[in-house]
């Protein structure tokens, strides 16, 4: 996205894990640009300071949402909450980083699964997000579903 001869070097990236709820307020810091005054609670944080060879404070953290889906991904942990009809995820990337065994019931997990949880609710509510369960009465998105080998129906 970012290219900038003399200023930033091609190829460049920031370290820190940046989504694309911080692209809008990165753009603005970077050209210099006041944000909106309008009141509107936005999402994102700039990592503009990055750009400019700077180091500031960043908590690696990404909030994402799509249907009827919510998570959360630190550098070590991606937790993947559903709908009441879908089974959620937790993943272990250190000790799994190809997601192969979903540890969201287990016991050694539970504690960073309720840190995860809180923050990731938090982060939603923060923005007036509606609940989950009702995404379908909130956006015009329909659900992608397909028919596995065993016979069933699901995401």
């Amino acid at each position: 996205i970012w290219n900038l001869p003399g200023r930033i070097r091609a190829g460049q990236t920031p370290d820190p894990m940046v989504s694309n709820y911080d692209f809008f307020p990165t753009i603005l810091d970077y050209l210099g640009v006041p944000m909106p005054s309008d009141g509107a609670k936005r999402p994102g944080r700039s990592y503009a300071p990055f750009l400019r060879g700077q180091s500031p404070a960043w908590r690696n953290r990404l909030y994402f949402e799509y249907e009827y889906v919510r998570g959360i991904r630190t550098d070590n942990l991606k937790y993947v909450e559903r709908t009441k009809k879908w089974p959620s995820e937790l993943w272990d990337l250190e000790a799994d980083p190809g997601e192969k065994k979903n540890v969201i019931d287990d016991p050694k997990h539970q504690k960073q699964l309720a840190e995860l949880r809180r923050d990731m609710h938090g982060f939603f509510q923060r923005f007036g997000a509606p609940d989950i369960e009702d995404w379908q009465r909130t956006t015009k998105q329909k659900l992608q579903t397909y028919k596995r080998k065993d016979g069933t129906v699901g995401p």
